[in-house]
């Protein structure tokens, strides 16, 4: 992570660092080697008879075909996985070598990082291109140095050797907030394991998941690998066909709202999955809290908050709040009071539940420029100008007691070091 703090005068639509002006996904692709290749089978706005038929028909035929849509994308998948499967795991290596160095290449990732930050209105193009570069050339190195494929292990002493044999079929929600890092990682992973990759982005990630799997479709065209080993499932996106992926899937994913993790977690399949809570800090108040202010700081503004590992809230013993609210009023923050922090709270309120109708509506936070932000809640001018908002909880209930996704920070005492420890280990 980087320790420079973005902006508050930046988002979405403003100069990336080259200068130029961040494309629309659409017009970067009119010429049809760039920009999304419409990879799900059916093509973002397609409606082809049984779509027609299925609008007609209500939810339920809806929901049937959504199924049959899935059950597509995953036979196929699974067809290529099978060929992976007979793959030498050396093959496999280089393959995923190919596809990662497409991957990393510098103008992909401006591209890839301007068309998240403009499809889902949220982080700093510049932020996204810095995060997507080093989360792929971390993958990378991973799949680089750990054996995935054949022979993993040998234990002399026990007399055992470990082999490592593909799952098969991978399916994975692909969450707003990591539109790029998300798809991009996961194909490294799940080719390094010889296995098949089916991505289900959320509503507002489309393009940009579809230009992903464009970019790696060509890295594995050229190798000689099946295309299908990396796919989308069709658009336009919806709960019910990520829900059929899961259910035919062999290993699930799921990552992003509480939404996505339950349907991870109730489908039958394997998974892991992880929503986006962000991280809890705790001060014990022996460390000066402009050392524990300037730390706070980076993470709470980072890509304008939307970075799941970013920092939601701090807890520190109670004598420390002040302090430690000044030091972080010196870091660039603007300490919110009673009738600010109920705007913070309906605004918050308003976002939850769907996350398309918030978008439509205006009302998603998540991820805005800290100038948007105080914009949306009527703060002062002199507010405008801040890094992060920062707000003292009335309780751990509060809806305030973390903020996950936005440039703020929550600050919390509790007495002594015990004290502070009960809101990280269950925020």
């Amino acid at each position: 992570m980087s320790g420079d703090r973005t902006s508050g005068s930046d988002g979405p639509g403003a100069e990336t660092p080259d200068g130029t002006e961040p494309t629309d996904p659409a017009e970067a692709s009119k010429d049809g080697s760039d920009g999304p290749a419409t990879h799900g089978r059916d093509g973002p706005s397609a409606t082809g008879p049984e779509e027609a038929r299925a609008a007609a028909g209500g939810p339920d035929a809806a929901a049937s075909d959504s199924s049959r849509r899935a059950e597509r994308t995953v036979a196929a998948a699974r067809t290529a996985a099978n060929e992976l499967a007979a793959w030498d795991p050396d093959d496999a290596a280089a393959l995923v070598r190919s596809v990662g160095e497409r991957l990393a290449d510098g103008e992909t990732i401006s591209r890839l990082a301007r068309s998240a930050a403009n499809e889902t209105g949220r982080g700093h193009p510049g932020t996204k291109a810095e995060k997507v570069a080093t989360e792929i050339d971390a993958a990378r190195r991973s799949v680089r140095d750990a054996p995935t494929a054949g022979v993993v292990d040998r234990d002399g002493a026990a007399g055992t050797v470990t082999v490592a044999g593909p799952l098969g079929v991978v399916g994975a929600a692909v969450p707003a907030t990591h539109p790029v890092v998300v798809p991009a990682v996961l194909s490294l992973y799940g080719l390094a394991a010889r296995n098949a990759v089916v991505l289900a982005p959320s509503p507002s990630a489309v393009e940009t998941c579809d230009a992903v799997v464009e970019t790696v479709s060509r890295a594995l065209a050229d190798a000689g690998a099946p295309t299908d080993a990396v796919s989308m499932l069709p658009a336009p996106p919806s709960k019910p066909e990520t829900d059929a992926l899961f259910e035919r899937a062999d290993f699930v994913v799921a990552a992003g709202s509480e939404t996505t993790v339950a349907a991870g977690q109730r489908c039958g399949t394997p998974n892991v999955a992880a929503s986006a809570d962000g991280v809890v800090a705790v001060a014990d108040g022996s460390v000066p809290a402009p050392a524990v202010a300037a730390r706070v700081a980076v993470g709470a503004t980072y890509d304008f908050g939307a970075h799941p590992a970013g920092d939601a809230a701090v807890v520190t013993v109670s004598p420390a709040v002040d302090p430690l609210c000044a030091a972080l009023e010196d870091e660039g923050g603007y300490v919110l009071d009673a009738a600010e922090r109920d705007r913070l709270r309906a605004l918050l309120g308003d976002s939850e539940g769907d996350e398309s109708e918030a978008r439509a509506a205006g009302s998603d936070p998540r991820g805005k420029s800290p100038r948007r932000l105080a914009a949306a809640l009527g703060l002062p001018n002199a507010a405008r100008q801040t890094s992060f908002l920062i707000v003292t909880p009335d309780s751990a209930d509060d809806p305030l007691a973390t903020l996950p996704g936005i440039p703020a920070i929550a600050v919390h005492g509790r007495d002594g070091f015990d004290g502070a420890l009960g809101p990280a280990a269950d925020p």
